[in-house]
């Protein structure tokens, strides 16, 4: 099961700067996709800042999907998780912005990061940080993240190697085993962390009996969401409306 801190402790700074990769997550307001990009070694790119801001070094590529967004919205999601023999899975939930390498702050920031150019980090190329202010943090299980380990081909090529763990599986067993999966469901499952309707299984367990006027709810919250945007279009339209109408009338005037 989750458990959420208000900010990073020592004890999970120093695990998450041992894992072997993170990733980020990102979308636009509007459009169909959701970006997930993965990082390399946090100790090469990943500095923890304080208890609740973090920083990675944003290397060149074909994309540049977390940026734009972080412009846009500055919402973004990194994770850890550990591929060893103890699981975990640790999630940053943050609000973020660009600083890009022409800017008098990457410097500041490298340094700030304890990272410098001409370390062998290929930080040459590196063309942003991203910055990120951690608002909640979560740890959960892992229990379904796989364990990895390598493996040498008789040429020696050298392949990683995932093995399932059972621990997901056994304990899935026994709780349905106990009668007790449906209560688990109710509690953890009925709902995203935005309060969304979750999975409707567990809604019915959990004794919720028209499951519609709950997802009309969640409707009406998304549609003010989206009517505050639409206010803001009304306004500006307004006044770009009364402009033209002034301009108009005294170029009319003026005649």
């Amino acid at each position: 099961m989750p458990v959420y801190y208000q900010s990073l402790s020592p004890e999970l700074t120093a695990w998450l700067m041992e894992q072997s990769v993170f990733f980020i997550a990102s979308a636009p307001l509007l459009g169909k996709h959701i970006n997930l990009s993965p990082k390399g070694l946090p100790a090469s790119s990943f500095a923890v800042l304080g208890p609740n801001r973090v920083a990675y070094i944003d290397a060149p590529g074909s994309g540049n999907e977390t940026i734009s967004h972080v412009y846009e919205n500055g919402r973004a999601t990194v994770m850890f998780a550990s591929f060893a023999r103890s699981p975990r899975i640790l999630r940053l939930f943050c609000r973020g912005r660009v600083v890009e390498k022409e800017e008098e702050e990457f410097g500041k920031l490298l340094e700030e990061m304890g990272m410098q150019v001409g370390e062998g980090k290929g930080l040459e190329a590196a063309r942003a940080v991203v910055v990120m202010d951690v608002w909640k943090v979560q740890t959960s299980c892992g229990f379904g993240v796989p364990i990895a380990s390598t493996t040498a081909s008789p040429d020696g090529e050298v392949k990683a190697v995932f093995t399932e763990r059972d621990t997901l599986a056994n304990w899935g067993r026994k709780m349905v085993s106990q009668g007790k999966m449906d209560d688990y469901e109710v509690e953890w499952n009925s709902d995203s962390l935005d309060g969304l309707p979750g999975l409707r299984s567990a809604r019915r367990h959990g004794g919720e009996r028209w499951l519609w006027v709950g997802d009309a709810k969640a409707r009406v919250k998304r549609v003010f969401g989206e009517w505050d945007a639409l206010l803001v279009g009304v306004a500006v339209g307004a006044v770009v409306g009364a402009v033209g109408m002034r301009a108009a009338a005294a170029a009319a005037a003026g005649r």
